[in-house]
C-alpha cells in the first residue's frame, strides 16, 4: 500500500470515528436453521362456487369442522368445493355452533331450528327470529330474539323480556350463568340484576366501560369477557377489572361491530374496515382483498382447526394457515413467477385485465426492465450455484440473453436501451412508443424499437446481474458473451469521459460519473458518495470479467487522484430518496466481493456500515444478507427470515390502505408488516401506508433474490 492510501485511511478514520468492522464469519460458518413457519392465505367463496347470495348474514363452523351459510333467504353447507343448499330453515337470521348438543342451531322466521345427524328440526316453542345465540360457561345455549332473551335447557325457557324503552337496538349478549346476562346496545352494557328482574345499565367511567355504545360482547373464557364499543374494546371480569383497549395499545381500529373467540383463545374482531387477530398478544390487521372480498365485515366464525371463516358483503373469506419450509414456499413462488408469459426473458411485474385476474395478464414495458431483470438473473445464478439446478441454469442464462440483447440493438457500442418493443405486439401502438422521443428504432433489428435515456440505475443493474452470472453459473461460451457486452459498456463510459452518451450525442440525464462533476460541480455534490460508489464497483466488475488492465488503472486513478473511495464513506444521504439504498447496495456487493486490499476494504465497510445502520430497522433481507456476506459480521438473520416468511404467497398488488389506523402512533416506529403492505420492490419506500389498485402483479423476485442469496452464502440453511 503506498504512503498516500495510508494517509488516506488514517485520515478516513480520525475523522468520522467509525470503527472498521471486524470479520466474524459466525453466521456463514453456521447458517441459521428456517425450520417451518406458517403462511398466512386465503380462499374466497361467492356465488359462483354455489352460495346463494354474496351478502352472508351469517354463518357457523361446528366442532366437527362443517361449514355452514346463511345467505339470501336458505341456509348451505360446504361440501368439498361447493356450496348446496339445505332443506330445513329458511329466513335464517343466525346460525351457532353449541360445544354440546346438537351440531348447530338456527335462528329462523317460524322458531329455533337444531342440526342433529344430518337433518334439521324446528325446536317447539322455540323463539322466533332470533338476533344471536351465546352459551354460558356450561354450555347450556341461550338466545336474544325481539321477545327477550331465552335459555335452551330441557327446551327452551323465556328468561327475561327486552326493554326498547330501555336499550335502543341490542346487538348481542352474554350469559353468564342461570339468570346472569349481560346485553351490549347502542344505549349502554346492560346486566340482568334484583329479585325482580330488571335491566341495569353499566355505568360509563374512566377506568370502567369505554363507551355506551357497545357493538357486541363474547366471552373469553369462564370469568373474562370482552366488549366492543365505538372507541375501542374492554376486557373485563364483570367486577372491577376493566382493562381498555384502544390505539394506543394497538388496536388498529377502533369501532368493531363483531366479535369472536377461537377454541385457542385466539380473539377476533370484525369492523367497517376489515378484519382484526388478537392473539399471544399481538395485533393483525387484515383488510383489502388480499385477505376479504370487502372489507364490510358482516359474521366471524372461528374454526376447530384455528382457521377463522369470515362473511362480507361480498362474499365469504376462509383465512387460514399453511405450513411451510422456506424452501417449499421458494418452489411455490418460483413457479408462480415462470407461469406468466415472460416478454423475451425478461422478468418484470404484470398489468392484470380486472382486478386480481392472472389469466391474460400483460407484462409490462418498463423504464427498469435491466435492472429488475438482472436481479432476477441473479437470484437463478445464486439458486444453480446452491443447488446446481439445471431449471435455475436455464431460467438464469434466457434472461441474460435478453440483458444482453439490450446493448447489442441500439446499434450504439456500449449503451444499453432501457427496453424493447417489437412494432407487432400490441403494447406498441397503445402506446404510442413510435411516436416517444425516447424511442427509436433499432438499426440492427429490423422491426424493434428501444428506449434510449438509460439511467445509472440500469446501469447498476447490468453490472451486478453479469458479475454473480459469471462468476456462479456461466460456462466459458456465455461467460464470453457477458465479457464482451461488459467490455462495450465499460470502454463506452470511460471513452466518454464517464459518461453514458445516448443517440443523441449527449449524456443521459442520470448516466454520469465523472470527477468533473461529483467532485468539481456543486450542483451534484449530493450524487457524489453514490456515483463514485458505482463507477468502482463497475470498474472492478469489468476487470473481474474483462481482464483487461485498463480497468484497474481506470479504478486506482480514481482512487487516488480523484478520492472516489473517500468520496464513498457519507454516500447514504439523511434526506436522500429512497430507491439510492438499492442503488448503493448492488454496488457495494460485487465491490467488496472482489476487492482484496484490507485498507481500501476498511474504507469501503465503513461506508457500507454506515448506510447499513441507517436502514437497519427495515428488516430488509436484501441489504441484511449483502451486508453480512461482505463485511462478515452479524447482519439481523433472524429479522430476513421473518420478513421471507411473511411475504405473502400472493404477488399481486392487492390495494392496501393503513392510513386511518388507530394504533400509528405505536405501529409505524418501523415499516409495518407485509401482511399490511403492497407487495413492492426493494428500491419503493417501506413506510408508505396506502398504495395498490388490484390491478398488477409483482416480480417474484423480490422474494426469490433474498431467499438464494442467502442460501449460497448460508447465512441461511
Amino acid at each position: 500500500m503506498v504512503p498516500s492510501l495510508r494517509k488516506i485511511v488514517g485520515a478516513a478514520v480520525a475523522i468520522l470515528l467509525l470503527p472498521f468492522p471486524q470479520s466474524s464469519g459466525a453466521e456463514a460458518q453456521n447458517p441459521y436453521r428456517t425450520g417451518t413457519h406458517l403462511q398466512r392465505v386465503r380462499q374466497f367463496y361467492t356465488g359462483a362456487e354455489g352460495l346463494p347470495a354474496d351478502q352472508i348474514r351469517s354463518l357457523a363452523v361446528t366442532r366437527e369442522g362443517l361449514v355452514i351459510v346463511a345467505a339470501s333467504n336458505s341456509v348451505s353447507r360446504l361440501e368439498g368445493d361447493r356450496w348446496n343448499a339445505v332443506n330445513g330453515p329458511a329466513g335464517v337470521t343466525s346460525l351457532f355452533a353449541p360445544t354440546t348438543g346438537p351440531l348447530a342451531l338456527a335462528g329462523a322466521t317460524n322458531g329455533t331450528w337444531a342440526f342433529t345427524d344430518g337433518k334439521w328440526s324446528l325446536e317447539p316453542q322455540s323463539p322466533e327470529r332470533v338476533m344471536c345465540f351465546a352459551a354460558e360457561p356450561g354450555g347450556i345455549v341461550w338466545a336474544m330474539a325481539p321477545s327477550g332473551v331465552w335459555r335452551r335447557e330441557n327446551g327452551w325457557k323465556l328468561v327475561n323480556s327486552i326493554e326498547d324503552d330501555v336499550m335502543a337496538q341490542p346487538h348481542a349478549f352474554l350469559p353468564r350463568g342461570s339468570n346472569d346476562v349481560l346485553i351490549a346496545a347502542d344505549t349502554g352494557l346492560f346486566a340482568l340484576v334484583g329479585k325482580r328482574p330488571y335491566w341495569l345499565g353499566l355505568e360509563i367511567r374512566p377506568g370502567g366501560l369505554l363507551s355506551a355504545r357497545t357493538r357486541t360482547i363474547a366471552a373469553l373464557d369462564a370469568t373474562h369477557f370482552l366488549v366492543a364499543t365505538d372507541k375501542g374494546i374492554n376486557l373485563s371480569n364483570g367486577e372491577r377489572g376493566w382493562q381498555a383497549f384502544t390505539g394506543m395499545e394497538g388496536l388498529p381500529v377502533l369501532d368493531n361491530h363483531h366479535l369472536a373467540v377461537g377454541p385457542d383463545g385466539t380473539i377476533w374482531l370484525g369492523s367497517e374496515e376489515g378484519l382484526i387477530e388478537w392473539k399471544r398478544g399481538t395485533w393483525t390487521y387484515l383488510e383489502g382483498k388480499r385477505w376479504l372480498p370487502d372489507n364490510r365485515v358482516t359474521t366471524i366464525a372461528p374454526a376447530p382447526d384455528g382457521s377463522v371463516w369470515v362473511g362480507t358483503q361480498k362474499g365469504l373469506s376462509h383465512i387460514y394457515h399453511r405450513e411451510l419450509t422456506l424452501a417449499e414456499k421458494s418452489e411455490i413462488v418460483q413457479k408462480d413467477l415462470q407461469a406468466r408469459n415472460r416478454r423475451y426473458g425478461f422478468v418484470t411485474q404484470m398489468h392484470l385485465r380486472a382486478p386480481g385476474v392472472l389469466d391474460g395478464a400483460v407484462q409490462e414495458i418498463s423504464d427498469n426492465d435491466g435492472l429488475w431483470t438482472s436481479l432476477y438473473i441473479a437470484s437463478q445464478s445464486y439458486r444453480f450455484a446452491a443447488t446446481k439446478s439445471a431449471e435455475a441454469k436455464a431460467n438464469a442464462w434466457r434472461s441474460m440473453q435478453a440483458l444482453l440483447r439490450l446493448e447489442s440493438i441500439t446499434g450504439i457500442s456500449g449503451f444499453p436501451a432501457r427496453a424493447i418493443c417489437p412494432t407487432n405486439e400490441s403494447q406498441f401502438a397503445q402506446r404510442g412508443l413510435g411516436s416517444d422521443k425516447e424511442w427509436h428504432a433499432s438499426p440492427v433489428e429490423p422491426g424493434w424499437f428501444w428506449k434510449g435515456e438509460t439511467s445509472s440505475d440500469e446501469i447498476d443493474g447490468h453490472y451486478f446481474g453479469w458479475y454473480i452470472f459469471a462468476a456462479l453459473a456461466a460456462n466459458d461460451a456465455e461467460r464470453e458473451q457477458v465479457r464482451a457486452t461488459c467490455k462495450r459498456v465499460t470502454d463506452h463510459i470511460i471513452d466518454h469521459g464517464y459518461y453514458l452518451v445516448d443517440k443523441d450525442g449527449l449524456p443521459t440525464t442520470w448516466g454520469f460519473w465523472s470527477p468533473e462533476r461529483l467532485n468539481d460541480d456543486p450542483r451534484y455534490w449530493e450524487e457524489r458518495g453514490l456515483n463514485s460508489l458505482e463507477i468502482l464497483s463497475h470498474l472492478k466488475v469489468a476487470s473481474f470479467i474483462v481482464k483487461d488492465p485498463r480497468y484497474d488503472r481506470a479504478y486506482t486513478d480514481l482512487i487516488r487522484k480523484h478520492n472516489y473511495a473517500l468520496n464513498t464513506i457519507p454516500a447514504k444521504l439523511a434526506n436522500g430518496v429512497v430507491f439510492d439504498n438499492e442503488l448503493l447496495f448492488l454496488a457495494y456487493y460485487p465491490l467488496l466481493q472482489l476487492e482484496k486490499d484490507p485498507a481500501l476494504r476498511a474504507i469501503l465497510l465503513t461506508s457500507m456500515k454506515r448506510t447499513w445502520d441507517s436502514v437497519r430497522v427495515e428488516a430488509n433481507p436484501v441489504w441484511n444478507f449483502m451486508y453480512g456476506a461482505c463485511s462478515g459480521d452479524s447482519c439481523d438473520v433472524e429479522a430476513s427470515v421473518q420478513t421471507l416468511r411473511e411475504i405473502p404467497l400472493d404477488f399481486i398488488h392487492w390495494k392496501m390502505r393503513n392510513s386511518h389506523r388507530a394504533d400509528l402512533g405505536v405501529v409505524n416506529r418501523k415499516p409495518l408488516p407485509w401482511t399490511n403492505r403492497v407487495i413492492h420492490h426493494w428500491d419503493s419506500n417501506p413506510y408508505h401506508l396506502d398504495g395498490g389498485g388490484d390491478m398488477s402483479e409483482g416480480d417474484q423476485t423480490v422474494w426469490l433474490l433474498p431467499y438464494w442469496m442467502g442460501r449460497y452464502h448460508r447465512l441461511i440453511e
